[in-house]
Protein backbone atom coordinates (compact mmCIF):
# COMPACT_ATOMS: atom_id res chain seq x y z
CA UNK A 1 0.00 0.00 0.00
CA UNK A 2 1.59 3.69 -0.89
CA UNK A 3 1.21 5.94 1.65
CA UNK A 4 -0.17 9.13 0.24
CA UNK A 5 1.23 12.80 1.69
CA UNK A 6 -1.39 14.42 3.93
CA UNK A 7 -0.21 17.95 1.94
CA UNK A 8 -1.10 16.22 -1.39
CA UNK A 9 -4.20 14.66 -0.34
CA UNK A 10 -5.40 18.18 0.83
CA UNK A 11 -4.24 19.34 -2.21
CA UNK A 12 -6.55 16.97 -4.42
CA UNK A 13 -9.28 17.70 -2.07
CA UNK A 14 -9.19 21.76 -2.93
CA UNK A 15 -8.72 21.19 -6.29
CA UNK A 16 -11.24 18.32 -7.26
CA UNK A 17 -13.92 19.02 -4.46
CA UNK A 18 -16.22 16.23 -4.14
CA UNK A 19 -14.20 14.09 -7.00
CA UNK A 20 -11.34 13.65 -4.72
CA UNK A 21 -13.41 11.83 -2.12
CA UNK A 22 -14.00 8.80 -4.32
CA UNK A 23 -10.80 8.48 -6.36
CA UNK A 24 -8.91 9.03 -2.84
CA UNK A 25 -11.09 6.16 -1.59
CA UNK A 26 -10.62 4.15 -4.47
CA UNK A 27 -6.62 4.88 -4.62
CA UNK A 28 -5.29 1.55 -3.24
CA UNK A 29 -7.87 -0.20 -5.64
CA UNK A 30 -6.59 1.46 -8.62
CA UNK A 31 -2.51 1.32 -7.70
CA UNK A 32 -3.34 -2.49 -7.69
CA UNK A 33 -5.53 -2.56 -11.12
CA UNK A 34 -2.80 -0.76 -13.22
CA UNK A 35 -0.07 -3.51 -11.38
CA UNK A 36 -2.16 -6.25 -12.69
CA UNK A 37 -3.13 -4.66 -16.21
CA UNK A 38 0.51 -3.21 -17.12
CA UNK A 39 1.90 -6.51 -15.51
CA UNK A 40 3.96 -3.68 -13.36
CA UNK A 41 5.02 -2.93 -9.80
CA UNK A 42 4.39 0.54 -8.53
CA UNK A 43 7.44 2.43 -6.58
CA UNK A 44 7.76 5.14 -4.14
CA UNK A 45 6.13 8.69 -5.77
CA UNK A 46 8.25 11.35 -6.90
CA UNK A 47 7.73 14.24 -4.95
CA UNK A 48 3.54 15.02 -5.43
CA UNK A 49 1.67 18.19 -6.36
CA UNK A 50 -1.18 17.82 -8.33
CA UNK A 51 -1.56 14.50 -9.27
CA UNK A 52 0.19 11.03 -8.43
CA UNK A 53 3.19 10.40 -10.55
CA UNK A 54 5.23 7.18 -9.49
CA UNK A 55 8.58 5.34 -11.42
CA UNK A 56 7.44 1.83 -12.36
CA UNK A 57 9.00 -1.64 -13.04
CA UNK A 58 7.57 -4.25 -15.92
CA UNK A 59 7.76 -7.80 -15.10
CA UNK A 60 10.60 -7.27 -18.34
CA UNK A 61 12.33 -5.27 -16.60
CA UNK A 62 11.16 -1.67 -18.70
CA UNK A 63 11.24 0.95 -16.56
CA UNK A 64 8.09 3.60 -16.93
CA UNK A 65 6.33 6.18 -15.37
CA UNK A 66 2.56 5.86 -13.97
CA UNK A 67 0.47 9.39 -13.84
CA UNK A 68 -2.97 8.70 -12.25
CA UNK A 69 -5.16 12.02 -11.66
CA UNK A 70 -8.64 12.80 -11.44
CA UNK A 71 -9.95 12.87 -14.77
CA UNK A 72 -10.70 16.62 -16.07
CA UNK A 73 -10.80 18.62 -19.27
CA UNK A 74 -7.01 19.57 -18.20
CA UNK A 75 -6.21 16.02 -18.62
CA UNK A 76 -7.97 15.08 -22.13
CA UNK A 77 -5.92 18.23 -23.36
CA UNK A 78 -2.48 16.52 -21.61
CA UNK A 79 -3.71 13.58 -23.21
CA UNK A 80 -4.05 14.82 -26.61
CA UNK A 81 -0.61 17.13 -26.88
CA UNK A 82 1.25 14.21 -25.87
CA UNK A 83 -0.29 12.15 -28.47
CA UNK A 84 0.40 15.37 -30.95
CA UNK A 85 3.67 15.94 -29.67
CA UNK A 86 4.49 12.23 -30.73
CA UNK A 87 7.99 11.93 -28.83
CA UNK A 88 9.66 14.72 -30.15
CA UNK A 89 11.06 16.95 -27.68
CA UNK A 90 8.33 15.48 -25.49
CA UNK A 91 8.18 12.54 -23.61
CA UNK A 92 6.74 9.33 -25.24
CA UNK A 93 3.07 7.86 -24.00
CA UNK A 94 3.22 4.33 -23.79
CA UNK A 95 -0.44 3.82 -22.84
CA UNK A 96 -3.30 5.58 -21.29
CA UNK A 97 -7.27 5.37 -20.31
CA UNK A 98 -9.02 8.72 -20.26
CA UNK A 99 -12.00 7.21 -18.25
CA UNK A 100 -9.77 6.10 -15.07
CA UNK A 101 -7.33 9.51 -15.42
CA UNK A 102 -4.28 6.72 -16.15
CA UNK A 103 -1.23 7.30 -18.46
CA UNK A 104 2.03 5.30 -18.52
CA UNK A 105 5.28 7.25 -20.28
CA UNK A 106 8.58 6.15 -20.95
CA UNK A 107 10.84 6.74 -18.43
CA UNK A 108 13.64 9.66 -18.21
CA UNK A 109 17.32 8.80 -17.01
CA UNK A 110 18.96 10.19 -15.18
CA UNK A 111 15.76 12.25 -15.66
CA UNK A 112 17.61 15.40 -13.76
CA UNK A 113 15.94 18.54 -14.14
CA UNK A 114 17.35 21.74 -16.02
CA UNK A 115 16.94 23.28 -12.95
CA UNK A 116 19.91 21.81 -12.20
CA UNK A 117 22.14 23.42 -14.04
CA UNK A 118 24.20 26.81 -12.89
CA UNK A 119 24.83 28.05 -15.96
CA UNK A 120 21.72 30.59 -16.87
CA UNK A 121 22.72 30.70 -20.80
CA UNK A 122 23.31 27.01 -20.79
CA UNK A 123 20.22 26.53 -19.13
CA UNK A 124 18.56 28.90 -22.01
CA UNK A 125 19.57 27.57 -24.82
CA UNK A 126 18.74 24.07 -23.81
CA UNK A 127 15.46 25.35 -22.96
CA UNK A 128 14.97 26.71 -26.34
CA UNK A 129 16.46 23.97 -28.35
CA UNK A 130 13.56 22.13 -26.73
CA UNK A 131 11.13 24.34 -27.75
CA UNK A 132 12.41 24.38 -31.56
CA UNK A 133 11.83 20.17 -31.58
CA UNK A 134 8.44 20.71 -29.61
CA UNK A 135 6.27 23.54 -31.77
CA UNK A 136 4.26 22.22 -34.38
CA UNK A 137 1.49 23.97 -36.85
CA UNK A 138 -2.03 23.41 -34.53
CA UNK A 139 -4.04 21.04 -35.69
CA UNK A 140 -7.25 22.29 -37.33
CA UNK A 141 -9.69 20.64 -34.86
CA UNK A 142 -8.96 20.11 -31.27
CA UNK A 143 -10.41 20.16 -27.95
CA UNK A 144 -6.94 22.19 -26.84
CA UNK A 145 -7.55 25.37 -25.04
CA UNK A 146 -6.10 28.23 -26.56
CA UNK A 147 -5.22 32.02 -25.76
CA UNK A 148 -7.88 33.45 -25.77
CA UNK A 149 -9.19 31.39 -23.12
CA UNK A 150 -6.31 32.67 -20.86
CA UNK A 151 -7.89 35.89 -22.00
CA UNK A 152 -11.36 34.78 -20.47
CA UNK A 153 -9.74 33.70 -17.63
CA UNK A 154 -8.04 37.27 -16.61
CA UNK A 155 -10.96 39.03 -17.98
CA UNK A 156 -13.47 36.98 -14.81
CA UNK A 157 -11.11 37.58 -11.98
CA UNK A 158 -11.56 41.49 -13.47
CA UNK A 159 -14.94 41.53 -13.39
CA UNK A 160 -14.90 39.72 -10.07
CA UNK A 161 -12.10 41.98 -8.47
CA UNK A 162 -13.22 45.40 -10.46
CA UNK A 163 -11.58 47.68 -7.90
CA UNK A 164 -8.09 45.16 -7.66
CA UNK A 165 -6.71 41.68 -6.51
CA UNK A 166 -4.58 41.56 -3.87
CA UNK A 167 -1.37 43.63 -4.44
CA UNK A 168 -2.61 44.01 -8.77
CA UNK A 169 -4.46 47.46 -8.96
CA UNK A 170 -7.16 47.70 -11.26
CA UNK A 171 -5.64 50.03 -13.89
CA UNK A 172 -3.36 46.63 -13.80
CA UNK A 173 -5.54 44.38 -14.55
CA UNK A 174 -7.05 46.59 -17.32
CA UNK A 175 -3.90 46.80 -19.19
CA UNK A 176 -3.34 43.43 -18.80
CA UNK A 177 -6.89 42.20 -20.10
CA UNK A 178 -6.26 45.33 -22.79
CA UNK A 179 -2.80 43.80 -23.54
CA UNK A 180 -4.36 40.21 -23.62
CA UNK A 181 -7.13 41.45 -26.19
CA UNK A 182 -4.48 43.19 -28.51
CA UNK A 183 -2.17 40.15 -28.90
CA UNK A 184 -5.01 37.64 -29.63
CA UNK A 185 -6.56 39.72 -32.12
CA UNK A 186 -3.20 40.19 -34.57
CA UNK A 187 -2.80 35.60 -34.35
CA UNK A 188 -1.59 34.42 -37.16
CA UNK A 189 0.14 31.09 -37.45
CA UNK A 190 -0.67 29.32 -34.49
CA UNK A 191 1.23 26.55 -33.09
CA UNK A 192 0.13 24.11 -30.57
CA UNK A 193 2.55 24.66 -27.62
CA UNK A 194 3.50 23.04 -23.91
CA UNK A 195 1.35 25.29 -22.08
CA UNK A 196 3.77 24.68 -18.98
CA UNK A 197 7.23 24.62 -19.92
CA UNK A 198 9.83 25.61 -17.49
CA UNK A 199 13.27 24.39 -15.55
CA UNK A 200 11.59 21.94 -13.79
CA UNK A 201 9.32 20.47 -17.28
CA UNK A 202 12.54 19.44 -18.90
CA UNK A 203 14.34 16.39 -17.71
CA UNK A 204 17.77 15.13 -19.57
CA UNK A 205 17.10 11.35 -20.97
CA UNK A 206 19.34 8.43 -22.37
CA UNK A 207 22.34 9.56 -24.76
CA UNK A 208 22.25 12.98 -22.73
CA UNK A 209 19.31 14.46 -24.55
CA UNK A 210 16.56 16.90 -22.95
CA UNK A 211 13.49 16.04 -23.28
CA UNK A 212 9.90 18.46 -22.17
CA UNK A 213 7.12 16.54 -19.54
CA UNK A 214 3.71 17.39 -18.17
CA UNK A 215 2.83 19.54 -21.16
CA UNK A 216 -0.78 21.10 -20.22
CA UNK A 217 -1.33 21.68 -24.23
CA UNK A 218 -2.10 25.11 -25.41
CA UNK A 219 -3.18 26.62 -28.65
CA UNK A 220 -1.34 30.14 -29.80
CA UNK A 221 1.54 32.13 -30.73
CA UNK A 222 5.25 30.42 -29.85
CA UNK A 223 6.16 33.55 -27.71
CA UNK A 224 3.81 32.79 -25.29
CA UNK A 225 5.19 29.41 -24.64
CA UNK A 226 8.32 31.01 -23.23
CA UNK A 227 6.48 33.21 -20.44
CA UNK A 228 6.62 30.15 -17.98
CA UNK A 229 10.37 29.63 -18.29
CA UNK A 230 11.22 33.11 -18.30
CA UNK A 231 9.40 33.50 -14.34
CA UNK A 232 11.18 30.40 -13.44
CA UNK A 233 14.25 30.22 -11.20
CA UNK A 234 14.61 33.95 -10.95
CA UNK A 235 16.59 35.73 -8.29
CA UNK A 236 15.49 37.83 -5.83
CA UNK A 237 17.48 40.83 -7.48
CA UNK A 238 17.95 42.51 -10.84
CA UNK A 239 14.78 40.57 -12.48
CA UNK A 240 14.70 42.80 -15.56
CA UNK A 241 18.58 42.16 -16.32
CA UNK A 242 17.80 37.81 -15.79
CA UNK A 243 14.39 38.36 -17.93
CA UNK A 244 15.92 40.22 -21.17
CA UNK A 245 19.00 38.05 -21.28
CA UNK A 246 17.04 34.89 -21.39
CA UNK A 247 14.94 36.53 -23.98
CA UNK A 248 17.47 37.72 -26.34
CA UNK A 249 18.97 34.39 -26.20
CA UNK A 250 15.75 32.42 -26.97
CA UNK A 251 14.81 35.55 -29.68
CA UNK A 252 18.44 34.82 -31.37
CA UNK A 253 17.65 30.46 -31.15
CA UNK A 254 14.51 30.67 -32.42
CA UNK A 255 13.49 33.93 -34.58
CA UNK A 256 11.12 35.23 -31.83
CA UNK A 257 9.67 38.92 -31.63
CA UNK A 258 10.80 40.62 -28.92
CA UNK A 259 8.08 43.11 -28.54
CA UNK A 260 5.21 40.16 -28.50
CA UNK A 261 7.45 38.25 -25.74
CA UNK A 262 7.39 41.35 -23.14
CA UNK A 263 3.54 41.60 -23.92
CA UNK A 264 2.67 37.91 -23.66
CA UNK A 265 5.09 38.20 -20.43
CA UNK A 266 3.22 41.08 -18.80
CA UNK A 267 -0.50 39.72 -19.25
CA UNK A 268 0.31 36.25 -18.68
CA UNK A 269 2.62 37.70 -15.09
CA UNK A 270 -0.65 39.33 -13.88
CA UNK A 271 -2.70 36.45 -14.68
CA UNK A 272 -0.56 33.68 -13.11
CA UNK A 273 -0.08 36.35 -9.97
CA UNK A 274 -3.49 36.26 -9.94
CA UNK A 275 -3.47 32.46 -9.26
CA UNK A 276 -1.30 32.66 -6.65
CA UNK A 277 -3.25 35.50 -4.47
CA UNK A 278 -4.33 33.36 -1.06
CA UNK A 279 -7.13 34.48 1.07
CA UNK A 280 -4.75 35.44 4.03
CA UNK A 281 -3.11 37.98 1.60
CA UNK A 282 -0.11 35.86 0.67
CA UNK A 283 0.83 35.68 -2.96
CA UNK A 284 3.83 34.97 -5.19
CA UNK A 285 6.09 37.78 -4.71
CA UNK A 286 8.67 37.15 -7.43
CA UNK A 287 5.80 36.88 -9.76
CA UNK A 288 4.19 40.18 -8.89
CA UNK A 289 8.15 41.37 -9.39
CA UNK A 290 7.88 40.11 -12.53
CA UNK A 291 4.95 42.02 -14.00
CA UNK A 292 6.72 45.37 -13.22
CA UNK A 293 10.16 44.30 -15.15
CA UNK A 294 7.94 43.02 -18.20
CA UNK A 295 6.24 46.50 -17.96
CA UNK A 296 9.78 48.39 -17.81
CA UNK A 297 11.07 46.48 -20.44
CA UNK A 298 8.29 47.08 -23.04
CA UNK A 299 8.86 51.07 -22.20
CA UNK A 300 12.35 50.47 -23.27
CA UNK A 301 11.43 48.53 -26.57
CA UNK A 302 9.27 51.01 -27.45
CA UNK A 303 11.70 53.88 -27.58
Amino acid sequence: MIQLPNQFVQTIKDVHKHKAEKWLADFDQLIEDCEKRWDMKVLAPFDLSYNFVAPAKRKDGTDVVIKLVVPSEEFLSEVEALTLFNGNGMVKIIDVDLEKGIVILERLIPGKTLASLVDEEEATRIASQVMKKLWIPAPNTSNIPTTRQMEQKLIRIFQKYPEGFGPITKEILQEAVDTFKMMNSRRSNLFLLHGDLHHYNILIGKGESWVAIDPKGLIGDREYDVIQFLLNKLPDYHLETVIEKRIDILVEELNLDKQSILSWGFSHTVLATCWTIQEDGRYDKTFFKAINAFKCLLKNIDY
